[in-house]
Protein backbone atom coordinates (compact mmCIF):
# COMPACT_ATOMS: atom_id res chain seq x y z
CA UNK A 1 0.00 0.00 0.00
CA UNK A 2 1.10 3.54 -0.69
CA UNK A 3 2.96 4.84 2.44
CA UNK A 4 1.10 8.13 2.17
CA UNK A 5 -2.27 6.36 2.35
CA UNK A 6 -1.12 4.42 5.42
CA UNK A 7 -0.16 7.69 7.14
CA UNK A 8 -3.51 9.28 6.27
CA UNK A 9 -5.32 6.23 7.66
CA UNK A 10 -3.40 6.39 10.94
CA UNK A 11 -4.08 10.11 11.35
CA UNK A 12 -7.78 9.51 10.70
CA UNK A 13 -7.94 6.83 13.38
CA UNK A 14 -6.24 9.08 15.91
CA UNK A 15 -8.62 11.93 15.13
CA UNK A 16 -11.65 9.67 15.52
CA UNK A 17 -10.49 8.68 19.01
CA UNK A 18 -10.23 12.32 20.01
CA UNK A 19 -6.52 12.44 20.74
CA UNK A 20 -5.34 12.48 24.33
CA UNK A 21 -4.73 14.68 27.34
CA UNK A 22 -1.83 14.71 29.73
CA UNK A 23 -4.18 14.29 32.69
CA UNK A 24 -6.17 11.21 31.74
CA UNK A 25 -4.94 9.89 28.39
CA UNK A 26 -8.44 10.47 27.01
CA UNK A 27 -9.63 12.93 24.42
CA UNK A 28 -10.18 16.51 25.38
CA UNK A 29 -9.85 19.20 23.30
CA UNK A 30 -29.91 34.14 37.52
CA UNK A 31 -32.69 32.97 38.47
CA UNK A 32 -36.36 32.38 37.46
CA UNK A 33 -39.76 31.88 38.97
CA UNK A 34 -40.41 28.22 38.07
CA UNK A 35 -38.36 25.11 37.49
CA UNK A 36 -37.56 25.08 33.74
CA UNK A 37 -38.26 21.76 32.00
CA UNK A 38 -37.39 22.54 28.39
CA UNK A 39 -35.11 24.71 26.30
CA UNK A 40 -35.02 25.88 22.72
CA UNK A 41 -32.61 24.35 20.23
CA UNK A 42 -30.70 26.49 17.76
CA UNK A 43 -32.45 26.01 14.41
CA UNK A 44 -29.14 26.39 12.58
CA UNK A 45 -27.74 23.27 14.26
CA UNK A 46 -30.87 21.20 14.88
CA UNK A 47 -30.77 17.85 13.12
CA UNK A 48 -26.98 17.75 12.80
CA UNK A 49 -24.11 17.12 15.17
CA UNK A 50 -20.39 16.47 15.16
CA UNK A 51 -20.84 12.86 14.07
CA UNK A 52 -23.82 13.13 11.72
CA UNK A 53 -27.62 13.16 12.03
CA UNK A 54 -29.06 13.19 15.53
CA UNK A 55 -31.04 10.29 16.94
CA UNK A 56 -34.04 10.39 19.27
CA UNK A 57 -32.95 8.84 22.57
CA UNK A 58 -35.59 10.59 24.66
CA UNK A 59 -37.18 7.43 26.00
CA UNK A 60 -34.11 5.17 26.27
CA UNK A 61 -33.37 3.51 29.58
CA UNK A 62 -36.72 4.38 31.09
CA UNK A 63 -36.32 8.14 30.70
CA UNK A 64 -39.58 10.01 30.10
CA UNK A 65 -39.89 11.05 26.45
CA UNK A 66 -40.97 14.51 27.68
CA UNK A 67 -37.36 15.17 28.69
CA UNK A 68 -34.73 16.34 26.22
CA UNK A 69 -31.75 14.07 25.61
CA UNK A 70 -28.39 15.86 25.75
CA UNK A 71 -27.61 14.61 22.24
CA UNK A 72 -30.33 16.96 20.99
CA UNK A 73 -27.76 19.68 21.63
CA UNK A 74 -25.07 17.74 19.78
CA UNK A 75 -22.92 14.63 20.09
CA UNK A 76 -19.15 14.65 20.39
CA UNK A 77 -16.19 12.34 20.07
CA UNK A 78 -14.92 10.40 23.05
CA UNK A 79 -13.02 7.24 23.92
CA UNK A 80 -15.30 6.07 26.73
CA UNK A 81 -16.91 2.67 26.34
CA UNK A 82 -20.15 4.25 27.59
CA UNK A 83 -20.22 7.26 25.27
CA UNK A 84 -23.01 6.10 22.95
CA UNK A 85 -26.53 4.90 23.63
CA UNK A 86 -25.86 1.40 22.33
CA UNK A 87 -22.96 1.02 24.80
CA UNK A 88 -24.88 1.81 27.99
CA UNK A 89 -24.88 -1.13 30.38
CA UNK A 90 -25.30 -1.99 34.03
CA UNK A 91 -28.24 0.36 34.47
CA UNK A 92 -26.44 3.41 33.05
CA UNK A 93 -28.79 5.78 31.23
CA UNK A 94 -28.53 8.79 28.89
CA UNK A 95 -28.24 12.34 30.21
CA UNK A 96 -31.59 14.13 29.89
CA UNK A 97 -33.22 17.28 31.19
CA UNK A 98 -34.75 15.22 33.99
CA UNK A 99 -31.46 16.05 35.72
CA UNK A 100 -32.41 19.72 35.67
CA UNK A 101 -35.53 18.93 37.69
CA UNK A 102 -33.42 17.20 40.34
CA UNK A 103 -30.89 20.05 40.18
CA UNK A 104 -33.43 22.82 40.66
CA UNK A 105 -35.01 20.76 43.42
CA UNK A 106 -31.69 20.82 45.28
CA UNK A 107 -31.46 24.57 44.71
CA UNK A 108 -34.97 24.99 46.08
CA UNK A 109 -34.02 22.95 49.15
CA UNK A 110 -31.14 25.38 49.67
CA UNK A 111 -33.44 28.37 49.36
CA UNK A 112 -32.18 29.30 45.88
CA UNK A 113 -34.37 30.11 42.91
CA UNK A 114 -34.46 27.78 39.88
CA UNK A 115 -32.19 28.51 36.95
CA UNK A 116 -32.23 27.56 33.28
CA UNK A 117 -29.77 25.34 31.43
CA UNK A 118 -28.46 28.46 29.72
CA UNK A 119 -27.63 30.12 33.03
CA UNK A 120 -25.72 27.07 34.22
CA UNK A 121 -23.94 26.81 30.87
CA UNK A 122 -22.90 30.45 30.90
CA UNK A 123 -21.55 30.01 34.43
CA UNK A 124 -19.45 27.04 33.32
CA UNK A 125 -17.95 28.97 30.41
CA UNK A 126 -17.21 31.93 32.67
CA UNK A 127 -15.45 29.66 35.18
CA UNK A 128 -13.15 27.90 32.71
CA UNK A 129 -14.91 24.55 32.98
CA UNK A 130 -15.17 23.97 29.22
CA UNK A 131 -12.85 23.05 26.36
CA UNK A 132 -13.22 26.38 24.61
CA UNK A 133 -13.64 29.96 25.74
CA UNK A 134 -16.48 30.62 23.27
CA UNK A 135 -19.67 28.65 22.78
CA UNK A 136 -21.00 27.51 19.43
CA UNK A 137 -24.42 26.24 18.36
CA UNK A 138 -26.17 24.65 21.33
CA UNK A 139 -23.08 24.47 23.53
CA UNK A 140 -24.57 26.66 26.26
CA UNK A 141 -27.64 24.53 27.11
CA UNK A 142 -25.71 21.29 26.55
CA UNK A 143 -22.93 22.31 28.92
CA UNK A 144 -25.58 23.59 31.32
CA UNK A 145 -27.33 20.23 31.32
CA UNK A 146 -24.06 18.39 31.94
CA UNK A 147 -23.16 20.48 34.98
CA UNK A 148 -26.75 20.43 36.26
CA UNK A 149 -26.49 16.64 36.26
CA UNK A 150 -23.13 16.64 38.03
CA UNK A 151 -24.29 19.13 40.64
CA UNK A 152 -27.44 17.13 41.34
CA UNK A 153 -25.45 13.89 41.65
CA UNK A 154 -23.01 15.27 44.25
CA UNK A 155 -24.08 18.61 45.71
CA UNK A 156 -26.48 17.11 48.29
CA UNK A 157 -23.71 15.46 50.36
CA UNK A 158 -22.90 17.16 53.68
CA UNK A 159 -19.34 18.44 54.10
CA UNK A 160 -18.60 16.37 57.19
CA UNK A 161 -19.82 13.19 55.48
CA UNK A 162 -18.22 13.64 52.07
CA UNK A 163 -16.37 10.61 50.75
CA UNK A 164 -15.90 9.79 47.03
CA UNK A 165 -16.98 6.21 47.68
CA UNK A 166 -20.52 7.45 48.32
CA UNK A 167 -20.79 8.28 44.62
CA UNK A 168 -19.98 4.71 43.62
CA UNK A 169 -22.32 3.16 46.16
CA UNK A 170 -25.31 5.40 45.53
CA UNK A 171 -25.05 5.41 41.72
CA UNK A 172 -24.84 1.62 41.68
CA UNK A 173 -27.85 1.37 44.01
CA UNK A 174 -29.82 3.70 41.72
CA UNK A 175 -28.84 1.72 38.62
CA UNK A 176 -29.95 -1.47 40.34
CA UNK A 177 -33.23 0.28 41.21
CA UNK A 178 -32.66 -0.04 44.95
CA UNK A 179 -34.59 3.15 45.76
CA UNK A 180 -34.87 2.38 49.46
CA UNK A 181 -31.10 1.95 49.68
CA UNK A 182 -30.59 5.27 47.89
CA UNK A 183 -32.77 7.10 50.41
CA UNK A 184 -30.99 5.45 53.33
CA UNK A 185 -27.69 6.84 51.99
CA UNK A 186 -29.21 10.29 51.44
CA UNK A 187 -30.35 10.33 55.06
CA UNK A 188 -26.96 9.11 56.29
CA UNK A 189 -24.69 11.34 54.19
CA UNK A 190 -26.84 14.18 52.92
CA UNK A 191 -27.62 17.69 54.08
CA UNK A 192 -29.97 17.43 57.02
CA UNK A 193 -33.57 17.07 55.87
CA UNK A 194 -32.81 16.54 52.19
CA UNK A 195 -34.16 12.99 52.22
CA UNK A 196 -37.48 14.27 53.62
CA UNK A 197 -37.49 17.10 51.09
CA UNK A 198 -37.22 14.64 48.19
CA UNK A 199 -40.12 12.54 49.46
CA UNK A 200 -42.37 15.42 50.45
CA UNK A 201 -41.88 17.18 47.11
CA UNK A 202 -42.22 14.12 44.89
CA UNK A 203 -38.65 14.33 43.59
CA UNK A 204 -37.35 10.89 44.53
CA UNK A 205 -37.69 9.50 40.99
CA UNK A 206 -35.98 12.49 39.39
CA UNK A 207 -33.11 12.28 41.89
CA UNK A 208 -32.68 8.52 41.43
CA UNK A 209 -32.89 8.79 37.63
CA UNK A 210 -30.22 11.49 37.64
CA UNK A 211 -27.91 9.22 39.63
CA UNK A 212 -28.32 6.60 36.89
CA UNK A 213 -27.07 8.90 34.14
CA UNK A 214 -23.71 8.10 32.56
CA UNK A 215 -21.38 11.16 32.53
CA UNK A 216 -19.64 10.10 29.30
CA UNK A 217 -22.88 9.74 27.36
CA UNK A 218 -23.00 11.72 24.13
CA UNK A 219 -19.32 12.65 24.28
CA UNK A 220 -19.89 15.97 26.10
CA UNK A 221 -17.48 15.09 28.91
CA UNK A 222 -14.58 15.31 26.48
CA UNK A 223 -16.02 17.23 23.56
CA UNK A 224 -17.25 20.28 25.50
CA UNK A 225 -16.68 20.11 29.28
CA UNK A 226 -13.04 19.03 29.37
CA UNK A 227 -12.29 22.01 31.64
CA UNK A 228 -8.68 23.13 31.94
CA UNK A 229 -9.03 25.08 35.18
CA UNK A 230 -6.28 24.06 37.62
CA UNK A 231 -6.81 22.58 41.07
CA UNK A 232 -4.16 22.28 43.78
CA UNK A 233 -3.05 19.63 46.23
CA UNK A 234 -2.67 20.33 49.96
CA UNK A 235 0.72 21.99 49.38
CA UNK A 236 -0.67 24.48 46.88
CA UNK A 237 0.80 22.81 43.79
CA UNK A 238 -1.34 22.51 40.66
CA UNK A 239 -1.95 18.77 40.26
CA UNK A 240 -5.24 18.37 38.43
CA UNK A 241 -7.72 20.12 36.17
CA UNK A 242 -11.50 20.44 36.35
CA UNK A 243 -11.92 17.53 33.96
CA UNK A 244 -10.10 15.25 36.39
CA UNK A 245 -12.52 16.18 39.16
CA UNK A 246 -15.49 15.54 36.87
CA UNK A 247 -14.37 11.91 36.90
CA UNK A 248 -15.65 11.60 40.49
CA UNK A 249 -18.96 10.28 39.14
CA UNK A 250 -17.33 8.00 36.55
CA UNK A 251 -17.27 4.48 37.98
CA UNK A 252 -15.12 1.44 37.37
CA UNK A 253 -16.49 -1.10 34.93
CA UNK A 254 -17.96 -3.11 37.82
CA UNK A 255 -19.33 0.14 39.32
CA UNK A 256 -17.67 -0.32 42.71
CA UNK A 257 -15.08 2.48 42.54
CA UNK A 258 -15.43 6.26 41.94
CA UNK A 259 -12.95 8.66 40.32
CA UNK A 260 -12.21 6.17 37.56
CA UNK A 261 -10.95 6.49 34.00
CA UNK A 262 -13.64 4.55 32.19
CA UNK A 263 -11.56 3.80 29.10
CA UNK A 264 -8.75 2.05 30.93
CA UNK A 265 -10.61 1.12 34.16
CA UNK A 266 -7.96 2.66 36.37
CA UNK A 267 -8.16 5.69 38.73
CA UNK A 268 -8.16 9.25 37.43
CA UNK A 269 -4.84 9.68 39.23
CA UNK A 270 -4.47 13.52 39.29
CA UNK A 271 -7.87 13.96 40.98
CA UNK A 272 -6.85 11.77 43.90
CA UNK A 273 -4.28 14.38 45.01
CA UNK A 274 -6.90 17.14 45.40
CA UNK A 275 -8.18 17.47 49.01
CA UNK A 276 -11.64 15.95 49.41
CA UNK A 277 -13.00 19.19 50.84
CA UNK A 278 -11.99 20.99 47.66
CA UNK A 279 -13.63 18.30 45.54
CA UNK A 280 -16.85 18.68 47.53
CA UNK A 281 -16.77 22.46 47.19
CA UNK A 282 -16.19 22.16 43.44
CA UNK A 283 -19.35 20.12 42.94
CA UNK A 284 -21.31 22.32 45.34
CA UNK A 285 -20.33 25.35 43.24
CA UNK A 286 -22.21 23.79 40.34
CA UNK A 287 -25.37 24.06 42.45
CA UNK A 288 -24.82 27.55 43.85
CA UNK A 289 -23.17 28.84 40.64
CA UNK A 290 -20.34 30.16 42.80
CA UNK A 291 -16.55 29.99 42.73
CA UNK A 292 -15.36 26.42 41.87
CA UNK A 293 -12.45 26.98 44.25
CA UNK A 294 -14.55 28.67 46.90
CA UNK A 295 -16.34 27.42 50.01
CA UNK A 296 -19.22 25.65 48.29
CA UNK A 297 -22.57 25.64 50.06
CA UNK A 298 -22.48 28.23 52.82
CA UNK A 299 -23.32 27.16 56.35
CA UNK A 300 -26.91 28.03 57.14
CA UNK A 301 -27.98 28.20 53.50
CA UNK A 302 -30.40 25.27 53.89
CA UNK A 303 -33.95 26.39 54.59
CA UNK A 304 -34.67 26.55 58.31
CA UNK A 305 -37.85 24.51 57.85
CA UNK A 306 -35.78 21.57 56.61
CA UNK A 307 -33.16 21.72 59.38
Amino acid sequence: MNPLMILIGLLGAIFAMGGGSSSDKESGSAEGDAIPTSVSIDEDTEGEDDDGPKQDHGSHGGSDAAYVDITEFGTHHGTSSHTHVESLEGGRTPITTEAQIAYNGLRDFLGLKPVSLEEVGEWAFDQGLTNNEEAYGDDIPGVGLYYSMQGAKVGWIADDAFDPQILADIQLAAREVEVGEVLVMVEAYGLEGFDRYLEENGLVNEFVNTLKMEPHYGGWMHGRVHGWRDFEDASGKDVAIAHDLNHLTVLSHDQTQPFMNDTFDWPQWPALDVPQADVANYFQSMVTLGDPEGEGIAEGLVKKSCG
